[in-house]
């Protein structure tokens, strides 16, 4: 997200590949509702210590998903389809992090930040938001895939092999992400000269493909962001609830036994309530991330002026801050979830790093006999 989108070039069409000299022009945001001032603190706390803090975290908790994982093996569907997921969490992460190397660099360059935020916002800016829409499908899939396996068990291993599940996960991925890449190319990045910096910058310009397809383009991308998000959280919910209606049917005939035979009724098993309690945090996670996400986009697609710069610039930006940390949390968060409701991710995960520390501890003891 530009740091400062004071510094901006008026939005003509420019197609030049080569550094100019261009006079940027002051685009002054109204504040309306948010002041300038307010915006760049909260750019500062939100976007640039907050998001980057949880983009870092959400790097190193997915590699460690993905490797545990990969550790376990691929014999069951679900490990494929976490795997895909915990693949596009990291490139959103990856991408948030990246895109927000602004905050440091300004340390010794603030011009080099400034160019460093406009490339940014063509690079990676859509990719952060593109990651949480095919996360948001797969988990849809998986939340779907759990529901056949308590609906008809003896079938769904037949039905969704792990070939069927791959096969699965590369579609969702390869066609989503194809429905929103196009806009990517609605800007181009030009170098200009600033009299802000006394330096040719890095700025972002719509382009003429932007120009030429402005009004198919934001209806279509306003109305895919709202309906994609929708129908995942929908599919998640209905799942959830079929699954839980059909532990507790499965419960009451085991209770239905019990009693018969004179003995005590008894309640979920310990392994039914984690996978009960498993998917309320899932979708409480996904609720957390996505409606906010649908209702922005609402907003964006009934309020015209709710957009980059225009009338409520200031506050579009600020709940932009928002959106991106519950997008990152999204992305981070499935590691500790993992860790903390799943036996047999923590048994792998311990038993991975405590080979390693047993490997170095085994190498260290040879060294210091070698030594001696």
């Amino acid at each position: 997200m530009p740091a400062s989108v004071e510094v901006s070039v008026t939005q003509a069409r420019v197609t030049l590949r080569v550094p100019v000299v261009i006079k940027a022009l002051v685009f002054k945001p109204s504040e309306i509702i948010m002041s300038t001032e307010a915006r760049k603190i909260s750019e500062i706390i939100l976007d640039f210590v907050l998001s980057f803090t949880i983009s870092n975290i959400g790097i190193v908790a997915n590699v460690l998903v993905i490797m545990v994982f990969i550790k376990q093996g691929f014999k069951e569907s679900v490990n494929i389809s976490m795997t895909t997921i915990a693949v596009w969490d990291l490139a959103k992460c990856l991408a948030a992090s990246m895109q927000r190397m602004a905050g440091p660099m300004a340390t010794w360059s603030e011009a080099d930040a400034e160019s460093w935020t406009n490339i940014s916002v063509v690079a990676f800016n859509h990719l952060i938001c593109y990651s949480t829409y095919v996360t948001s499908v797969l988990a849809a899939y998986v939340a779907v895939e759990r529901c056949l396996c308590v609906c008809i068990p003896f079938k769904v291993k037949w039905l969704i092999t792990p070939k069927v599940a791959l096969s699965i996960s590369l579609t969702i991925s390869v066609v989503i992400f194809g429905l929103f890449v196009v806009m990517s190319g609605i800007y181009d990045i030009v170098w200009v000269y600033s009299d802000v910096y006394n330096q040719t910058i890095a700025i972002y310009l719509k382009n003429d493909f932007y120009y030429a397809n402005e009004y198919l383009l934001f209806e279509y991308y306003n109305l895919s962001g709202i309906l994609w998000p929708l129908v995942s959280f929908v599919v998640i919910v209905f799942c959830t609830l079929i699954i839980v209606y059909k532990l507790k049917e499965s419960t009451k005939f085991r209770s239905g036994h019990a009693e018969a035979k004179g003995q005590s009724t008894i309640q979920l098993s310990t392994r039914d309530k984690q996978v009960v309690k498993m998917l309320l945090v899932i979708v409480g996670v996904y609720v957390f991330s996505l409606f906010p996400r649908i209702a922005h986009y609402i907003a964006k697609y009934i309020i015209h002026e709710f957009y980059f710069l225009r009338l409520y610039h200031n506050f579009f930006v600020f709940v932009c801050y928002f959106l991106w940390i519950f997008d990152l949390i999204n992305g981070a968060v499935n590691f500790f979830i993992f860790f903390a409701m799943s036996t047999s991710f923590r048994a792998t995960f311990y038993k991975m790093f405590k080979r390693q520390t047993q490997a170095k501890s085994n190498s260290l003891t040879e060294n210091s006999n070698i030594d001696a």
